[in-house]
């Protein structure tokens, strides 16, 4: 009961409760960059690794002083110590990258066979290969809108998972059967990432 108590205690959750957060954010920085911006986001996930630092510290501090009382008093600077080792060296964008194109890869191509039959057209007045999404599609970061490039039947399909600053971004990019992702847009350019998800599907980033 003692050692419930200590691993349910309102004191044990407020230690802990800045390597949960902090594991979060890492997991779901792509999400939070579209709230916060990428000038904040930055900010915040080192405070969040400061105050975790903090914690980790305060908790071996009272685990020693608290050392008489048994192992259970290791317990939170285990799980602090498990919680950063997991988030300096766990792929959390490879995770979502792949969470994301999954769980949203047939809505994806639903829009994919519109563009195609051309039943979706540019509707973005201050760029003519943009196609702002109508009913929530929630396919493309960054207001729903799609880059494409071609004609319709052999259309080069770009979905949003990052819009950044100073022309950065990465996405899904949908390539026509015979074609080459370098070939749409800057995607050629020198130090751009490209990797395959298998069948028409490529991610892009570029910087």
């Amino acid at each position: 009961m003692q050692q419930k108590s200590r691993l349910f205690n309102r004191k044990t959750i407020l230690a802990i409760s800045p390597a949960v957060v902090l594991l979060l954010v890492e997991l779901f920085q792509w999400d939070i960059i579209d709230w916060v911006t990428p000038f904040l986001l930055s900010p915040l996930r080192f405070s969040l690794w400061l105050l975790v630092g903090v914690a980790v510290i305060r908790s071996l501090v009272a685990a020693y002083r608290s050392r008489r009382e048994g192992p259970s008093v290791l317990l939170v600077p285990i799980f602090l110590v498990a919680a950063v080792l997991a988030a300096w060296f766990t792929p959390f964008t490879d995770l979502w990258l792949r969470a994301n194109f999954e769980l949203k890869k047939a809505a994806r191509e639903r829009v994919v066979i519109q563009v195609v039959r051309g039943e979706l057209v540019a509707n973005v007045s201050h760029n003519s290969s943009l196609i702002a999404l109508s009913g929530g599609a929630g396919v493309s970061k960054g207001g729903d809108e799609i880059l494409v490039q071609g004609p319709p039947r052999e259309a080069y399909v770009f979905f949003y998972t990052y819009r950044g600053i100073l022309g950065s971004y990465s996405g899904f990019l949908w390539v026509p059967t015979g074609g080459k992702p370098e070939l749409f847009s800057d995607v050629g350019e020198t130090g751009t990432q490209i990797e395959s998800f298998g069948g028409n599907w490529y991610f892009v980033g570029h910087r």
